[in-house]
């Protein structure tokens, strides 16, 4: 007579159910997709910050350039202006305007303002100063 207990030890359940591995692949593949998401969220962190870094001290000098000028020289071709640069292959405009604070016309406010298409959205960066006309010497 053959006994039933070593045919149950032997036929036991030793497998995975499909429940069990349809579970362990949803959390792989929300895994993946957390890291799938983080590492171009880092790509374009990493985008954004190397043209701030290249264009902001771009920016200070443009707008240290427009302030003496205004200062020295008062309205004038480099009172404003616009343009583009090329800064990582990536097009970046720009534009530089003034308007007068009082009504001498002596105390202006500068504004530069540089843009460009980062990902889905319009990255913007703007600078502003004043200036004092001191007039000729």
């Amino acid at each position: 007579m053959v006994s039933k207990v070593p045919m149950m030890l032997r036929t036991g359940n030793k497998g995975f159910t499909l429940l069990e591995v349809m579970i362990a692949v949803s959390v792989l593949a929300l895994g993946a997709v957390i890291v799938y998401q983080s590492f171009f969220i880092a790509i374009d962190s990493f985008n954004y910050y190397s043209a701030l870094l290249k264009i902001a001290p771009w920016m200070d000098e443009k707008i240290w350039e427009a302030q003496s000028d205004l200062a020295r020289l008062g309205l004038g071709p480099s009172a404003s202006g616009s343009g583009e640069l090329e800064i990582n292959n990536k097009k970046i405009g720009w534009g530089l305007s003034y308007r007068a604070l009082d009504d001498t016309g002596n105390l202006y406010q500068l504004n530069l303002v540089a843009g460009w298409p980062q990902g889905s959205r319009q990255v913007r960066l703007t600078r502003s100063a004043y200036a004092l006309y001191l007039g000729k010497e």
